[in-house]
């Protein structure tokens, strides 16, 4: 519901104009609830705005997440956020301008959330073969002002579930195919042939 509100018709043109698709899918989306708890949503969305200012690339969706939903269940123990921020360090995050930084198994997001931290002004890609914790990196990049992608897909076959683009042309999130997607079409974690210039480029691959 969060990615749907935030899609960059509404937030572009003031709630002017909808995306036809968009509202088929918020509608879609809303038909499990009853209207009480659907009223309680922009609440927590409110609280949790509120929390990223006061304590901005934190984490605290993915937080609620280990401690409450999954438990561990199918391995996902989230990497605490003060390894994070060690490892987005070693990978010297600081002063970077213009890099692509990619997780392609990131989660919440928290990684890219710390290097972020130190140096904003990047464009962030993560992709998790979890549909959950996809879109919970797409509401903490889209929260914490960071441009990118996610991505829903198994980093290893290469298949593409879904995926987002996140404030990459205004503010906003827009959902994507995979042949717009800069991670399933152009991956720095793949094998080149050896024939084939790199599409790497100035890209860091955090892990």
């Amino acid at each position: 519901m969060s990615i749907c509100a935030y899609h960059q018709a509404n937030i572009q043109s003031q709630l002017r104009v909808k995306d036809e698709d968009n509202e088929k899918h918020y509608l879609e989306t809303i038909k499990g609830y009853d209207k009480e708890s659907i009223n309680t949503f922009p609440k927590l969305l409110g609280f949790l705005q509120m929390k990223i200012y006061d304590n901005p690339y934190s984490d605290l969706l993915g937080e609620y997440f280990t401690e409450h939903i999954t438990r561990g269940q199918n391995g996902q123990y989230f990497t605490p956020e003060h390894i994070c921020e060690l490892m987005s360090q070693l990978n010297n995050a600081s002063n970077q301008k213009g890099k692509r930084v990619l997780d392609p198994a990131c989660g919440s997001g928290r990684f890219l959330l710390k290097f972020a931290k130190h140096s904003p002004d990047n464009f962030f890609y993560g992709a998790d073969i979890s549909s959950t914790c996809a879109k919970m990196s797409v509401l903490n990049f889209f929260l914490n002002g960071l441009r990118g992608e996610v991505a829903w897909m198994n980093t290893l076959s290469m298949e593409w579930f879904g995926g987002w683009h996140i404030n990459m042309n205004g503010l906003g999130i827009v959902s994507i195919e995979k042949e717009q997607s800069l991670i399933w079409s152009k991956p720095s974690f793949s094998k080149k042939p050896e024939n084939k210039p790199s599409t790497k480029g100035n890209q860091l691959t955090l892990f």
